[in-house]
């Protein structure tokens, strides 16, 4: 298949020569940039320009957009803003050199995302430093690369299973690369170790059993602590990466149960907050780094930006012991200085690269942080509220569907005692089986991928429906199922606390496409039945 790669060397002379004004050329180029500066999960087919995630550098206004726990594409507005900030971008280049205008603009990203996140803003308090990472599993990398061999111990991660996370988590976790192709352009080994010795161990934690069902909390602490003590007795750091939220929801392993291991394992335990998906509060994410915890972000899940923007938010204590770590020289293919906090020893082994591409979505995801976090939060949560109670009851008495198990967000530890309800306490992604017909059973691994497949093109007047992809959460007997997600994302919201009657429409839009899901796994179900009655 043909493929589009952005271009990832973002020279003065490439970016200089597009026209200003969003000519032509100048808007081709622009959509070059915008899927640049990754690895091929950016690719863009040529004739569809969909990457991998069926989503486009361009927006898609009829699209019916409920599949953020997987990707987005970028919003009209976002689109309107970045285009505007690409032109100033250009007129700069005119004058000046890539790197320094790179690393000058990236700073003003960096310090407006600690702004709208409450962080960095008032004398005295304490500093949080934030790296800029193309991708959440690049994140993973740099976590590893930074904390494994630290004093000589060789480090272990634990992660949930990548059903919950992605499919590139385990692997980055052990510090080893993840895809073929890296930001660079370069091309690496699949699996190969960034740098050899490090020996970083990766663990895994399933939260569900085979058919699909919860483990208990005590269940998971359990392993948990075993495996720590396994890793302590073996002369071993230990990174436990807590998922706050999963692919279907899930915060997990609890909050209660990781504070009582921290407790327990002291200071050869980290803490990660895997946050990729953005759906907490700003109050949460200031709650963990004051545990100490590091945070990570992306801005392409629920801000719905443009896939390819992720932070790692470093409190002061885990600062101060990475800011003197050199890293592996194989990570000057992933990143280059200017990602990187200026004070760190961790630069001078990078590359003064420009990675406009980053920089693009990144604003893009800023403009709908912002609009998001101008909205009181007592609007967000009426409008949270009524989407969960309408879709959880239609997903309850519908028989074309069966949610899947999960539980309340809960982060009281965080805050203690508090009546006050935080939007983040309130579900944003809905799992979902597809049903056979009759009620028999439900649909097949397969046979819901082609259910998502069918949503996902616009045909016969009916707009393209954007869930999140199928996520494979059990085993029925031989049978694999997977679970679809109906999903909000931050412009769904903010759209949304405009009216009453904006909000009505957002609820009749996730009706519809509910509607439309059921009749198109009603048709496959069918003709699956049929297959079988006539072998």
């Amino acid at each position: 298949m043909q493929q589009i790669a952005g271009d990832r060397a973002l020279d003065k002379d490439v970016i200089a020569g597009a026209p200003s004004q969003q000519s032509g050329e100048g808007r081709e180029m622009l959509l070059k940039h915008l899927i640049s500066g990754g690895d091929e999960r950016l690719d863009c087919d040529a004739a569809s320009g969909l990457n991998m995630y069926g989503y486009g550098p361009t927006p898609r206004p009829r699209d019916l957009a409920f599949g953020s726990s997987t990707a987005s594409t970028i919003s009209a507005g976002a689109f309107a803003e970045v285009a505007t900030y690409y032109d100033g971008l250009m007129r700069d280049m005119e004058a000046g050199q890539a790197a320094a205008i790179y690393e000058r603009e990236l700073g003003h990203v960096r310090s407006d995302l600690l702004r709208l996140l409450g962080l960095n803003q008032l004398a005295g308090q304490p500093h949080v430093d934030a790296i800029l990472a193309t991708s959440g599993t690049d994140i993973h990398l740099f976590a590893a690369s930074l904390l494994a061999r630290e004093d000589d111990r060789a480090l272990m991660t634990i992660t949930l299973m990548g059903n919950e996370t992605g499919s590139g988590v385990m692997t980055a976790a052990s510090g080893r690369h993840f895809m073929g192709r890296v930001s660079s352009e370069r091309t690496v080994a699949k699996g190969e170790e960034l740098r050899a010795g490090d020996a970083t161990r990766n663990a895994t934690i399933a939260v569900r059993n085979k058919d699909g069902s919860l483990r208990a909390d005590s269940e998971i602490e359990d392993e948990l602590r075993g495996l720590i003590e396994l890793g302590r007795a073996a002369g071993l750091r230990c990174l436990l990466v807590v998922t706050d939220v999963s692919k279907t929801s899930l915060l997990a392993p609890s909050l209660e149960s990781v504070l009582r291991l921290k407790a327990r394992f002291g200071g050869i335990l980290d803490i990660m907050i895997d946050a990729c998906q953005f759906r907490l509060s700003a109050a949460t994410i200031r709650a963990y780094l004051a545990h100490g915890f590091m945070v990570a972000l992306t801005g392409s899940k629920f801000l719905a930006g443009p896939i390819f923007s992720g932070a790692l938010l470093c409190p002061p204590q885990m600062s101060e012991r990475f800011k003197n770590r050199p890293l592996p020289v194989a990570l000057a293919d992933y990143c280059g200085k200017a990602e990187w906090p200026e004070d760190w020893v961790a630069r001078e082994t990078l590359p003064e690269r420009a990675n406009f591409g980053l920089l693009l979505r990144w604003k893009a995801a800023l403009f709908e942080l912002e609009a998001f976090a101008a909205i009181p939060e007592e609007q967000i949560v009426a409008v949270l509220s009524t989407f969960a109670e309408a879709v959880t009851t239609r997903l309850a008495g519908d028989p074309a569907f069966r949610s899947l198990d999960s539980r309340p967000l809960d982060r009281h530890c965080l805050w203690g005692a508090s009546a006050i309800r935080h939007w983040d306490e309130i579900p944003s992604i809905f799992s979902f089986y597809l049903r056979n017909a009759n009620d028999i059973g439900l649909l097949n691994a397969g046979e819901t991928a082609a259910v998502y497949k069918e949503l996902a093109v616009e045909d016969d007047g009916f707009a393209a429906v954007r869930l999140g992809q199928p996520v494979r959460c059990a085993d029925f007997g031989d049978v694999p199922a997977s679970a679809l997600r109906i999903c909000l994302s931050a412009p769904l919201v903010v759209r949304a606390c405009k009216s009453a009657e904006a909000l009505a429409s957002l609820i009749d839009q996730a009706m519809i496409v509910l509607d439309r899901t059921a009749e198109i796994a009603a048709r496959h179900s069918s003709a699956s039945a049929a297959r079988l009655a006539s072998a």
